[in-house]
Formats: C-alpha cells, sequence, structure tokens
C-alpha cells in the first residue's frame, strides 16, 4: 500500500497547491523577467547571456547545432547590471574546441552569489559555440 498510499497524497497535496497558485501572476512574472533579461543592453552584439534568448525552443535547437567546448575562467567582474537581484558579470575565457588553437572571449551571465565558486579564475566550464560565430556561447 505504500507507493499507492504515496501517489494518493501526491495527487491531494498538487490539486490543493494548484487551487492556491496565480498561474496568471506567475505567468506575467514570468515574461517580465524574460524582457528585463533580454533587453538589458539591445546593443550588445550578443545579448547579456551569450548565444541564448529567452526562448528555451530557440536555445534548444541552436544548443544542438553548436559545437561542443571548454572555458577556463581567466577573470570575472560585475556588470553593474542586476536582474531580480542577481549581478550579471562579465567573464573572460580562453576558450578551446577539439581540434583548435584556444582563443579568449567574454561571456556575460547572471551568476548567483552560491555559485560564484563556480566560476573564479581557473575553472573550467562546459560551452556550447556556435559554428557562425566563435564568440556566441552557451553554457552547457
Amino acid at each position: 500500500m505504500g507507493i499507492f498510499g504515496d501517489i494518493g497524497r501526491l495527487m491531494k497535496a498538487g490539486a490543493k497547491q494548484t487551487m492556491n497558485t496565480d498561474y496568471a501572476a506567475n505567468l506575467k512574472h514570468s515574461a517580465d523577467l524574460a524582457e528585463q533579461y533580454t533587453a538589458y543592453d539591445p546593443n550588445a552584439p550578443h545579448g547579456t547571456h551569450g548565444a541564448a534568448t529567452a526562448n528555451p525552443f530557440a536555445n534548444m535547437a541552436a544548443f544542438e547545432t553548436m559545437l561542443r567546448g571548454s572555458g577556463t575562467v581567466v577573470s570575472l567582474a560585475p556588470t553593474g547590471a542586476v536582474v531580480e537581484s542577481t549581478p550579471i558579470y562579465a567573464v573572460e575565457l580562453d576558450l578551446k574546441l577539439e581540434g583548435q588553437d584556444a582563443y579568449r572571449t567574454s561571456y556575460q551571465t547572471l551568476i548567483a552569489d552560491g555559485a560564484l565558486s563556480n566560476w573564479q579564475p581557473g575553472s573550467v566550464l562546459p560551452f556550447r559555440v556556435s559554428p557562425t560565430d566563435p564568440h556566441s556561447l552557451m553554457l552547457g
């Protein structure tokens, strides 16, 4: 009876949460964040966060076509811009793609205080790189 009891409890909790959720307000808040994030600097050649956009479907499609690489953090500095109390950082990277020489590029991204230790100089992170623009990046 354990697993079926747990499923029943989960269904009841989900139904209760649904009654207490303001989906319209949550959707509006998500749209506000997407606009704030993407409109940070409309003149930036690659946006505030590399090749990624506020459209997750476009991001998934682009991600599949990008080349895998790794970026070694050289330096990072806050840009002064903040989204929902999380600062945007400019990260200088030495990017390495298989079979190619490493090159230096910059990547701007939101970094929460709890994740800053992952972005310290010397850290190596996985990146995807546009096959047509070596400075258009996505983390992952």
